[in-house]
């Protein structure tokens, strides 16, 4: 997974980099489908601005802003907030596997023996004995 980090109208030190590049790349455990993750810095006045584009191999791109005063507080933030929008995808690709038949049944499932069925009468007569109400 590549990790791409710009700064706009802001100098991004290499503390927060490699701070940022170390939680980014924690994101692959929870969703193993990342081509690539983009995350960018933004300088608005006294409130910063992170970005984080996750791009999966397979669809819409995945997007996650905060704005906090502290950048390494919202880098913090957003990293939450795409473990959240991950999580929820992988679901959503797990859910449409199972719902199509891809996936095949669990193996050694006991097959439960065919055992012949009572008549309605045996039925009736053994939980009327049981049940009797006099």
């Amino acid at each position: 997974m590549k990790v791409k980090i710009t700064g706009r109208q802001l100098t991004v030190h290499d503390s927060i980099k490699s701070y940022a590049e170390e939680k980014a790349t924690k994101l692959e455990r929870y969703f193993d489908q990342l081509r690539e993750v983009e995350i960018v810095f933004a300088g608005d006045g006294d409130r910063k601005l992170v970005e984080m584009i996750a791009h999966p191999r397979k669809g819409q791109p995945i997007v996650g802003q905060v704005t906090h005063e502290d950048l390494f507080a919202a880098v913090d933030l957003v990293v939450d907030k795409m473990y959240n929008q991950l999580h929820k995808a992988k679901e959503k690709l797990e859910d449409r596997r199972k719902r199509s038949g891809r996936v095949p049944p669990p193996m050694g499932a006991p097959e439960v023996p065919a055992e012949p069925l009572d008549t309605y009468e045996e039925v009736v007569d053994q939980y009327s004995e049981r049940f009797d109400t006099k």
